[in-house]
């Protein structure tokens, strides 16, 4: 998904990934420490937050060699006065004995200072997250920006829509996704030759404060804006731990998708993924 994640090692895991390879893509994942940890502890001079850089490619291959441990502990260390995460990963043998692995994660310890400057981007849609009827889990707050036309609506299953998605990076780098208030949602591709469109109907819409010169716009009226291909199928590959997902599109300006994990009121967190609309030419 990305290539760098940033994030506080603290009481909650709020881990920024972001596309090093173009400014295109930000994601971001709030859970509670409980979700990730049956144990946890940490202290430091800064409210007990560490903040840390790490590659994540190096940790998802730490993870997977503890996929079937018996028990796994990380811990933030030194070696050589390089920190690092160490994963004590615990696994039996097939004498019935305890055989450990140590796989060690090179980090980089950010200032808070640094990660101030890594945050979700300014975004004119509301947080249907906290606005949400379902009382969905909180991830925080967006900035927002008045005077946009928006729509918010609940996605297909992720895995279908990149099914098409696929198909059609065949044609076109761009994709334009749009809604109605109606429960339609519609990915299409224009070029000189062709114009591609695949529509899902009677989809869902969180129940939200709507404006009162949003309700005066027609329900049938679409919103939309363009997206890069390769950014979207980024975000799409969240299929393999969705359940549900919202998206706020501001028209032109850029989308918001939110992917919850497990049920909408009681799962594991919540993933951000912010993409900014591209120019086309008309």
């Amino acid at each position: 998904m990305g290539d760098t994640a940033y994030g506080p090692y603290s009481q909650a895991l709020q881990p920024y990934l972001l596309d090093d390879a173009a400014d295109t893509l930000l994601m971001l994942l709030v859970a509670p420490q409980d979700q990730f940890f049956a144990e946890f502890r940490i202290e430091s001079n800064n409210k007990n937050k560490i903040y840390i850089e790490v590659a994540t490619e190096t940790l998802l291959k730490a993870f997977r060699s503890g996929l079937n441990a018996v028990q796994v502990t990380m811990r933030l260390a030194k070696r050589n006065q390089i920190p690092m995460l160490s994963l004590h990963i615990t696994n039996a043998s097939h004498m019935g004995g305890r055989l450990v692995v140590v796989q060690d994660v090179l980090i980089r310890i950010l200032k808070p200072a640094e990660m101030e400057r890594i945050k979700e981007p300014l975004c004119p849609a509301p947080d249907v997250r906290r606005r949400h009827s379902l009382n969905l889990l909180s991830a925080g707050s967006l900035t927002i920006y008045p005077n946009f036309k928006q729509v918010h609506i609940t996605l297909p299953p992720l895995l279908k829509l990149r099914t098409v998605c696929e198909r059609m990076r065949t044609q076109s780098d761009v994709a334009t996704i749009s809604a109605n208030r109606e429960g339609k949602f519609k990915v299409e591709v224009f070029t000189d030759e062709l114009k591609l469109e695949t529509c899902w109907r009677n989809l869902q819409h969180p129940n939200m404060d709507v404006e009162a010169n949003e309700l005066e716009a027609p329900e049938g009226e679409f919103r939309g804006v363009p997206l890069e291909l390769k950014s979207f199928l980024r975000f799409l590959a969240s299929y393999v731990v969705e359940t549900t997902t919202i998206a706020s599109i501001c028209k032109n300006h850029c989308a918001i998708f939110y992917v919850y994990i497990g049920d909408t009121k009681h799962g594991k967190g919540v993933m951000s993924f912010f993409l900014p609309g591209v120019e086309v030419d008309s």
